[in-house]
């Protein structure tokens, strides 16, 4: 690594050793001169009887494809950096940000934290990447089916629960594919006075050549209660198998909501879809979907979400060309939206399937993504830079990432600097060895009978 005469750092990327030629030819740049001094020294031990003679043709027909071609002296950088301002400790943070996710690789493989010291000498500095999403927790709270009891109003279930554990969730699961009830859940200290915690509260499951498809969590605010009573007014046996009772609590991260630069709802009559797209005004991270529906009927639609992942332009306008990011189902007793991974993105396309219904309408596509950062690690004095844009980088292996724990938790942010654009180093060309193809055609001559002879000796011993 070096910085060129306008002070703009520079990144050298060496291309890998070619293992099929001699060690002395390995790494960077082979030079054909030398090759063929190689080539020649091969031809005088021939001469002395002391060749192997697959290595002379190997090495000439070798040459051949060099001189042919050309040799490219190849230097691969990074295209862009930001001086890191600030530095202070051992430990700090670095926010990436939201103008930045364009450039970069959509793993992140080419970000790298280089210093420059005073002699002139780079190192870099490691780093974990981290995403400020929610951090969930789930605490299963362990109860006992104390009464199990049915009447002219339906079926009752009773848990018994330890005392004073908080609970906000139940999964409930059924020996059945096919239900739709209105549950109600109370709670109780004693048995003898029920509160109301949900009333009427929907659960369904679907099962057909076309939908596979369940809804049996009952959500509701932090509860107290040693007993909780469960009525499904149903006439017929739920086959009730089990429930799991929970504590869940979110750890609320950072959310980053983008501009929505194009929103299109495109109707599909002959698949019974509808595709919804939707551009961003730039490239980030996106975690969480939710589409609006102003249909107030009850619906359960399978829907596929995709993100494009290249473009081409022609007479008729862009074409994305989309990945799969995830499949679920779009139903009406779920309007609080859908959380994944986090994916850099700037075009979304998702497909309803109708089946045999009257589209839905939408009126808008609520979208948030999580920030990253970089926790990294100074242990010399240096300047540092934050750089970035190289498609041929690789993901980096630190050590830091395997003791996490030891990595304080209060550490101050660095500020960054303007981005610049750094210099590339002009691709060099290296004139072929023989320009005139009379030399290639006495090469390939002289391979072809190498070849030949050898043939013929293996066949006469």
């Amino acid at each position: 690594m070096n910085r060129n005469k306008h002070n703009t750092l520079i990144i050298d990327v060496r291309q890998k050793k070619l293992s099929a030629i001699p060690p002395e030819y390995s790494g960077g740049i082979c030079v054909m001169g030398d090759l063929l001094g190689y080539f020649m020294r091969l031809l005088a031990d021939s001469k002395a009887g002391n060749i192997n003679l697959l290595k002379l043709a190997f090495t000439a027909l070798f040459a051949i494809v060099l001189s042919s071609n050309g040799l490219f002296a190849q230097e691969h950088v990074y295209k862009y950096q930001r001086s890191l301002q600030g530095i202070s400790d051992m430990w700090h943070s670095v926010d990436i940000p939201t103008e930045t996710y364009s450039k970069l690789n959509t793993d992140f493989s080419d970000v790298r934290i280089i210093g420059i010291k005073t002699n002139g000498d780079t190192i870099e500095a490691p780093y974990i990447l981290k995403v400020e999403a929610d951090k969930y927790e789930n605490k299963i709270v362990n109860f006992n089916l104390i009464n199990e009891v049915k009447n002219t109003n339906g079926y009752y279930y009773t848990f018994k629960l330890p005392q004073d554990k908080q609970v906000n969730s139940v999964e409930l699961n059924f020996n059945r594919t096919n239900f739709n009830w209105l549950v109600t859940l109370e709670g109780s200290q004693n048995q003898q006075e029920w509160f109301t915690i949900l009333y009427k509260s929907r659960i369904v499951g679907i099962e057909n050549e076309n939908t596979s498809y369940k809804y049996t969590t009952l959500a509701f605010k932090d509860a107290n209660y040693t007993y909780l009573r469960l009525k499904i007014p149903s006439t017929t046996k739920p086959l009730f198998t089990k429930a799991i009772i929970e504590e869940k609590s979110v750890a609320k991260g950072k959310y980053n909501s983008p501009q929505i630069s194009s929103f299109k709802v495109v109707p599909h009559p002959d698949k019974n879809e509808t595709a919804v797209l939707l551009s961003l005004k730039e490239m980030m991270p996106i975690s969480y979907i939710n589409l609006v529906v102003t249909d107030s009927i009850d619906y359960y639609r399978p829907i596929t979400i995709e993100y494009a992942i290249d473009s081409i332009e022609n007479k008729t306008g862009w074409h994305y060309l989309y990945k799969h990011l995830f499949s679920t189902t779009l139903s009406s007793l779920n309007t609080t939206g859908y959380n994944f991974g986090n994916t850099v993105l700037k075009h979304l396309r998702i497909t309803v399937d109708n089946n045999d219904n009257e589209p839905l309408h939408f009126k808008a596509v609520n979208l948030h993504g999580n920030p990253h950062k970089l926790i990294t690690r100074f242990t010399e004095p240096a300047t540092y830079y934050l750089v970035y844009g190289n498609k041929n980088a690789y993901v980096p292996n630190y050590d830091i990432t395997r003791f996490e724990e030891n990595i304080p938790t209060a550490i101050a942010p660095l500020k960054l600097g303007e981005e610049e654009r750094i210099e590339e180093a002009k691709e060099k060309e290296v004139d072929p060895l023989f320009k005139d193809d009379i030399w290639l055609w006495a090469i390939m001559i002289l391979v072809i009978f190498i070849l030949g002879w050898f043939s013929f000796k293996m066949l006469k011993n």
